[in-house]
């Protein structure tokens, strides 16, 4: 797939995706509105409802104890019709006065009323002093008088304060049972939201009750409102506020389902994305290196081929005088290549086998010393055409290992060629063992060209070769290190590396005793 095919899918899928997010993002936006305005409905018709309820309790309150306040009435009233009229006039009131109990006075001039009525005053003074005498004076006579006239009066008032809003809310506002209305009526419309609540005066500008006190600011300023006594016109109005703390959270949580699966789509959407992406340039990437590979293998094996019929030729020719060194030499130069392509051959079949996972290995207890040794026989050939040398420093004193021997000596072999094959001096390649408790550690450290930190952790990779442009002097398909990766780990190995741009490197594996 072309660069620009490439890049136009990745705009569209972008575009595509941005704009069904924005979508789900707007729906999840709108219903979460619905759902605040429900539950803003909902408290509205809750609290108002409780506020109805309330003020009946408090009317139902003022009924009782305006009953009480009128049998008190009626009582008082008995006692002065029970009174002989002409006995108000006679001059003998005395004697009047005198029938009349301290209990019958205090049933008449009752607590309530005491201070609305002149007498009152007079006969709660009286019940302290000597009544005989002082009751036969004209002045007490005249206001005892008075008083009975005030007869008419005190029913009026009375009657007034039946009515009275001053009277019926003169009752303390409680606290416990508002707070009781607010949450069964809260229910009742299926919200279970905590709440706090307190009651505003304008007059003092501040609220005057509170349910715990640690929402003050947040009841006066975000707190949903209400008129505690609605329709009031004869007292100073006070307000009702009510506050959700956890209003937004809540909200939320009765939409969990919604937000989950919305979530989960959204998460779907940008991985499924993610993936395409991944995996185009994957394909791409792929392709680049099958190419690659495919016109290093033709030129690997075009080589080895040209020189074997070049011998073959050369040894057909009448023309050519022979000798026994001259067959000998052709001979040695077509075996040389023919290992070579049986090498690139089963390198190939090798890697195929191991992306499949169908290798199996022939694991058997060797020393891993032989293993290096027969590796370094095998390339010293070409090390020693460079002019080059390979040094041993063997210090693993427990050096058995359990491993699959042809390809753990092919493991060795192609760290040692990369050794040579990526140095630009003379190779100077040192390989050394060392032992821990639980293997071996076999480190091939060269004097190369390095690899960049951007490039080493994907040396590993298949088909993977770092790119110097347009020169390809140093042959190879890229499944050196793949495979040396893969065959360690089959093991139950390790291998890594360090390096350094022009200082060489050095590749470590790791062989536990046990694989």
């Amino acid at each position: 797939m072309k660069k620009n095919i490439i890049l136009l899918v990745v705009i569209l899928i972008t575009i595509s995706l941005l704009g069904l997010i924005g979508i789900q993002l707007y729906w999840i936006r709108n219903a979460v509105a619905v759902k605040e305005a429900h539950f803003e409905r909902g408290v509205s018709e809750a609290v108002t409802e409780a506020v109805y309820k309330y003020n009946k309790i408090l009317l139902a309150q003022q009924i009782l104890y305006q009953d009480k306040h009128n049998k008190q009435l009626r009582d008082f009233l008995e006692n002065i019709d029970m009174l002989p009229q002409e006995e108000l006039i006679n001059e003998n009131i005395n004697k009047f006065l005198d029938s009349i109990s301290n209990e019958q006075w205090e049933k008449i001039f009752i607590e309530d009323y005491k201070n609305s009525i002149d007498t009152g005053i007079f006969l709660n003074d009286f019940s302290l002093q000597n009544r005989q005498g002082y009751l036969q004076t004209p002045e007490a006579k005249e206001k005892l008088a008075q008083g009975f006239l005030e007869r008419g009066r005190i029913l009026n008032d009375l009657l007034e304060d039946l009515f009275s809003e001053d009277f019926f809310y003169s009752t303390q506002l409680n606290k416990s049972v508002l707070d009781s209305l607010i949450t069964i009526e809260l229910g009742n419309q299926g919200i279970s939201a905590a709440y706090e609540f307190g009651v505003y005066c304008p007059l003092s500008n501040k609220l005057t009750v509170e349910k715990t006190g640690n929402y003050t600011a947040d009841l006066l300023e975000e707190g949903y409102i209400f008129s505690l006594y609605p329709g009031t016109i004869f007292r100073d109005p006070e307000y009702l506020l009510v506050f959700f703390p956890g209003q937004k959270h809540y909200i939320l949580a009765q939409m969990n389902i919604m937000l989950l699966i919305s979530t989960v789509l959204i998460i779907v959407i940008i991985s499924s994305f993610a993936y395409t992406i991944i995996s185009l340039i994957k394909q791409k990437k792929l392709s680049l290196m099958k190419n690659d590979f495919i016109n290093n293998m033709t030129h690997e094996l075009k080589t080895p081929i040209s020189t074997i019929s070049l011998a073959c030729q050369a040894l057909s020719d009448r023309d050519v005088q022979k000798s026994e060194k001259l067959y000998q030499n052709y001979i040695n130069i077509i075996d040389e290549e023919n290992l070579r392509l049986e090498m690139m051959t089963e390198k190939v079949l090798q890697t195929a086998l191991l992306d499949k996972g169908k290798l199996r290995l022939n694991k058997a207890s060797i020393d891993i010393h032989s293993i290096l040794n027969e590796a370094i026989s095998k390339i010293g050939l070409q090390v020693e055409r460079a002019n080059g040398v390979i040094k041993t420093n063997f210090k693993a004193g427990r050096s058995i290992v359990r491993v699959d021997k042809f390809h753990m000596t092919n493991v060795f072999f192609n760290l040692l060629d990369n050794a040579n094959k990526y140095t630009e001096e003379v190779p100077e390649i040192l390989v050394t063992t060392e032992n821990n408790q639980e293997g071996v550690f076999v480190s091939v450290k060269d004097n190369g060209i390095g690899i960049s930190k951007a490039n080493q952790h994907k040396v590993f990779e298949n088909l993977y070769r770092i790119s110097t442009g347009n020169v390809h002097n140093v042959k190879g398909f890229g499944l050196g290190l793949a495979y040396v990766k893969n065959i360690v780990e089959l093991h139950n190995g390790e291998v890594s590396l360090k390096s350094e741009i022009k200082k060489g490197t050095t590749f470590t594996v790791f062989v536990p005793f046990n694989t």
